[in-house]
C-alpha cells in the first residue's frame, strides 16, 4: 500500500515542486543567507504542496483518466487507493505544509503575510484542479500557484522582496505554464479528446486519430512563445539588473537553452503518438529547462548550481524504484 501512495504523489517531479520555495529563499541570498535547515523545511513545504496539488487533481480527474488505457498505473484509476482516502491524503498534506510554515514565525505581521502567500498558492492550485479541463487556459492558475510558492520561499527570508526574487518567481511560473499547457496538453491529448477535456491543446486542434498525431501551427506558436519568454526571463537579471556573470555561466545557459528548444521542437513535430516516448521527451525537456534557473542563480552563490541535479536525481530514482526504468514515469 505504501508503494501505491508513493505512486499517487507523482514522485517523478516531486523534487521539482519541492525546490520552488528553496529557490525563492536562495534568490534573496544577497539580503539574507538562509540556513541549510531552513532550506530543508522549505523543501518539505514545497513537496507537501506538490502532493496536495497532484493528488487532488487525480481525485477530480479519475473518470477522465480511466478513459485512457495507458494510465492504469495510477492508484485511483486501478482502484488500489479509494477516492475518499486520496482526498484525506491531499488535504492532510496541505494542512501539514501550513504547520511547517510556523517554523518561519518572527512577528505576527510578517507571519500573516507569509502564511497568506502559502494559502493563496494553495487556493490557485485548487481552482486549477476544479476547472483545468473545463475551459482552455486554466493553466495560468497552476503557474500562479508555483509563482507564489517561490514568493513564499523568498518572503521566508525577508518580506521586502528583491527584483531578482520576483524574476526567479516569474521564471518558475512560466516554466510550469509550459509544463502544464504544452507538455501536459500533448501527453493527455489522446484521452482529453475522447473525454471532452477543454485544454488549450484540444481548443487549438491538436488531435490523435488512429495513432497519428496532428499538431496545428497555432499550438506551435503558443508553445514557442512561452518557451522564448521563459528563456528571456532567465537572461533578464544579466541584461537589466546588472547581475555579475562569468563567460562559462553564459555558455552553459546557452547550451541548456538550445537543448530545451530541441526537445520542444521534438515534441511539437511528433507524427505518431506513443505515450512512453512522449513521457520520455517531456521528462528530459523538464530536466534541462529546470536547470536554467539554478545555473543563472550561481551569480549569487556558485553552490546553487548543484541544485540543478536535485529534480533529475529524484526523477530517475523514483522511476527506477517504482516502474523499473529510469525514463519510465508510468504515472505521468
Amino acid at each position: 500500500m505504501l508503494r501505491e501512495y508513493l505512486k499517487l504523489t507523482r514522485p517523478f517531479n516531486l523534487a521539482l515542486t519541492g525546490m520552488a520555495p528553496v529557490l525563492g529563499a536562495l534568490s534573496m541570498w544577497n539580503v539574507h543567507k538562509t540556513s541549510f535547515f531552513s532550506l530543508f523545511i522549505l523543501f518539505i513545504i514545497g513537496c507537501l504542496s506538490h502532493i496536495y496539488g497532484f493528488v487532488f487533481n487525480d481525485y477530480l480527474d479519475v473518470k477522465i483518466d480511466k478513459k485512457s488505457g495507458e494510465l492504469t498505473e495510477r492508484p485511483l484509476v486501478s482502484g488500489a487507493i479509494k477516492r475518499k482516502n486520496a482526498l484525506f491524503f491531499a488535504v492532510g498534506s496541505m494542512i501539514l505544509s501550513w504547520f511547517f510554515a510556523f517554523y518561519f514565525f518572527s512577528t505576527p505581521y510578517n507571519f500573516l503575510i507569509l502564511i497568506s502567500i502559502l494559502i493563496f498558492a494553495d487556493i490557485l492550485a485548487t481552482i486549477y484542479n476544479f476547472i483545468s479541463k473545463k475551459m482552455p487556459g486554466m493553466d495560468f492558475f497552476v503557474a500562479g500557484a508555483v509563482f507564489f510558492l517561490i514568493i513564499f520561499g523568498a518572503a521566508a527570508s525577508s518580506t521586502i522582496l528583491t527584483k531578482f526574487a520576483i524574476i526567479v518567481a516569474f521564471i518558475g511560473g512560466t516554466q510550469v505554464l509550459f509544463m502544464n499547457m504544452i507538455n501536459g496538453g500533448l501527453k493527455d491529448i489522446d484521452h482529453d479528446c475522447v473525454a471532452g477535456g477543454k485544454t488549450v491543446a484540444v481548443a487549438l486542434g491538436v488531435k490523435v486519430e488512429k495513432g497519428k498525431m496532428t499538431t496545428p501551427n497555432s499550438f506551435r506558436i503558443v508553445a514557442y512563445s512561452i518557451a522564448v519568454i521563459h528563456l528571456f526571463l532567465v537572461f533578464t537579471p544579466f541584461i537589466f539588473l546588472g547581475v555579475v556573470y562569468s563567460a562559462w555561466q553564459i555558455i552553459i545557459l546557452i547550451i541548456l537553452s538550445a537543448i530545451t528548444l530541441y526537445f520542444v521542437t521534438k515534441m511539437l513535430t511528433m507524427k505518431i503518438f506513443i505515450r512512453k516516448n512522449v513521457r520520455k521527451n517531456i521528462g528530459l525537456h523538464v530536466i534541462f529547462m529546470y536547470a536554467l534557473a539554478p545555473v543563472m542563480m550561481m551569480s549569487l552563490n556558485p553552490y546553487i548550481g548543484f541544485l540543478a541535479f536535485v529534480p533529475p536525481i529524484g526523477f530517475l530514482i523514483s522511476n527506477l524504484v517504482l516502474h523499473g526504468g529510469v525514463l519510465k514515469p508510468e504515472t505521468m
